[in-house]
């Protein structure tokens, strides 16, 4: 039974559905270019990618317009970049030796895993950044490419979906064979792969700057006032319980009998609110305990309307009646302590709930000066009345309440969803531009740290070596890349045949039919041109194993020694960023 109802609420999910609608516009896709193979790869349930080359010119053109404003501001962008992979390499190892020492909910890294670390209706507020940040990476690759005269091979859209799991992106791909020969410079490589977390980092800046601009944005068309989430009880330590309701957002405050033009209207962005006018610090209302206000209030239910309410002394105590003579004590809301104190008296006078002898009988007397409250265990606690801090009793928060048309036209929700994107925007870019940088495969920054190791311990093409690669056979495609630059002579190409008994044998290519060639342009050949005729036996596919020497670099196994170690170490820092915070704070796995 237990299994069923989990199957069933996996089903029901929302991100399964929102996932199983993103594989069905992808078949959808699929069927419409079925007679394009070329322009899709689809790994299902992982994985779903789309190629045009509709976006090639328009890249093109940005890139091509100014290339030497582009190479300096690209240049620029190196070292920016670079600063954020030390920086990143700093942050993810102090906060790991904090997480071991002092572990704090403030150390905790939690990866953002739409429908298992971010629940659906966060997740809308996802979008928007999400997409923008990642176009505007791959863009930033695209101008880059562009400037230094590196074509682009395709542009594109990817998804990536399964169970709970779906994400959306754009790519720009280049020839990354040509790119890292010698037909261009270190500087267009590094230009390059830092371009992407160079307009995230830029991107992360601009929207910190505009969440500290935000406010006064919002102020000329919106208030910030307070909406009451709850009432408090009398035994919660409430005076309005029954007279305010859950939703009202308080607009203005006055002392009752004077006119409306005495109004104190609040509002969060000019300081004026609740706690400053109960503790008397906004011009035009005072105070105190025992007195009424009068609430201008708006409720989305029953329109504006006045409320009068009580204000009484700030006992900040939840208690529950135990029987007729003792009530008991259960929270303390200034402290946040849980409280197991029975008190049987109040200033010397029994409680007795049967003749009215109550604690809110002495919490509704302002003539008091104080409060005693006597424990079973005689052990008094004392809470001012007449001059401790007025009390309205309720919890809110803070609502945006339009002024003018052009608020009232966007609503009310409209600067709450400006602040989420904002806050996403720095959020997702920041923490893009930190991982990004980071040096591991498929990162920005292990192309960065790669460039920088081959610099700093050059090369040395002193040795020939001898090399076998494998290939599949192709009947549209006459031209094999060897996946090694600086070929000197090709050894031999067989064709590996199969029988029709599984058995196999070769067939030596003679060289008149094929040549070495230098595809690339840096002076280096490394691609075969097959001469093979239409009238061959080949079959698409059938294995080819070409034999050739190539110069070798003698200091490749030292380069690959110092990347892999910085990689290692890397990973095991992240990764036990991410252990050690699963295992202290846990994550919030909304789907389970």
């Amino acid at each position: 039974m237990i299994l069923m109802d989990t199957i069933i609420d996996f089903i029901i999910n929302p991100w399964f559905i929102v996932s199983l609608i993103f594989w069905g516009i992808v078949g959808l896709m699929i069927l419409i270019l079925r007679k394009k193979k070329e322009a899709y790869t689809v790994f299902f349930p992982l994985l779903a990618m789309f190629k045009t080359k509709r976006l090639n010119r328009f890249i093109t053109k940005l890139g091509k317009k100014a290339p030497r404003f582009w190479k300096a501001f690209w240049t620029v962008g190196i070292f920016v970049s670079f600063s954020f992979t030390i920086f990143a390499f700093w942050f993810f190892f102090s906060n790991f030796v904090n997480l071991l020492i002092s572990p704090s909910i403030t150390n905790a890294i939690t990866p953002l895993i739409p429908g298992v670390t971010v629940d659906l209706p966060i997740f809308a507020y996802l979008l928007i950044p999400l997409l923008f940040i990642v176009t505007t990476h791959e863009l930033a690759h695209g101008i880059a490419a562009t400037a230094d005269d590196v074509d682009i091979k395709s542009t594109g859209v990817l998804g990536a979906g399964i169970f709970f799991l779906i994400g959306f992106g754009a790519f720009v791909e280049v020839d990354e064979r040509e790119l890292n020969s010698n037909k261009y410079s270190r500087g267009t490589r590094l230009r390059i792969s830092a371009a992407g977390t160079y307009i995230n980092a830029i991107t992360a800046g601009i929207g910190f700057i505009l969440i500290l601009a935000a406010p006064h944005m919002i102020s000329p068309f919106y208030s910030q006032v307070p909406q009451v989430q709850s009432v408090l009880t009398r035994e919660e330590g409430g005076y309005n319980y029954g007279n305010l309701s859950v939703n009202d957002q308080i607009l203005a405050v006055k002392n009752p009998f004077e006119s409306d033009e005495n109004f104190v209207e609040l509002d969060q962005y000019r300081g004026i609110n609740l706690n400053s006018i109960l503790t008397n610090k906004t011009e035009g209302i005072t105070t105190s305990v025992g007195e009424n206000l009068t609430l201008k209030i708006y409720n989305p239910s029953s329109g504006i309307l006045e409320k009068n309410i009580t204000l009484g002394p700030k006992i900040p105590l939840k208690y529950e009646i135990i029987n007729n003579t003792a009530i008991k004590l259960t929270y303390n809301y200034t402290s946040g302590e849980s409280l197991d104190i029975n008190i049987t008296k109040i200033n010397g006078i029994s409680l007795n709930y049967s003749k009215g002898v109550t604690f809110w009988s002495f919490r509704t007397n302002f003539t008091l000066n104080e409060i005693v409250l006597t424990s079973q265990n005689k052990v008094n606690y004392t809470y001012k009345v007449k001059n401790a801090e007025p009390y309205i009793g309720i919890t809110s928060a803070i609502y945006y309440m339009y002024k003018n048309s052009i608020g009232q036209f966007f609503t009310n929700f409209f600067p709450y969803f400006i602040n989420q994107e904002l806050f996403w925007l720095f959020v997702i870019s920041f923490s893009i531009t930190l991982f990004n940088m980071l040096p591991l495969p498929i990162f920005d920054g292990d192309r960065v740290v790669k460039e920088l190791v081959d610099w700093g311990i050059g090369e040395s093409y002193e040795e020939k070596r001898k090399k076998k690669d494998r290939f599949k056979f192709k009947l549209d495609d006459n031209e094999i890349e060897l996946s090694e630059y600086r070929v000197e002579e090709i050894d031999s190409i067989k064709f590996i045949m199969e029988g029709e008994k599984k058995d196999q044998s070769e067939i030596t290519l003679g060289k008149e039919n094929y040549e070495l060639i230098d595809k690339i342009g840096d002076g280096f050949k490394s691609t075969i041109s097959l001469n093979i005729t239409e009238k061959s036996n080949l079959k698409e596919g059938t294995p080819i194993e070409v034999s050739y020497i190539y110069m070798h670099d003698t200091k490749t196994k030292l380069k690959s020694i110092i990347i892999n170690s910085i990689r290692a170490v890397t990973l095991f820092i992240v990764a036990g960023n991410f252990i050690l915070s699963f295992l202290t704070f846990g994550f919030n796995l909304f789907w389970i």
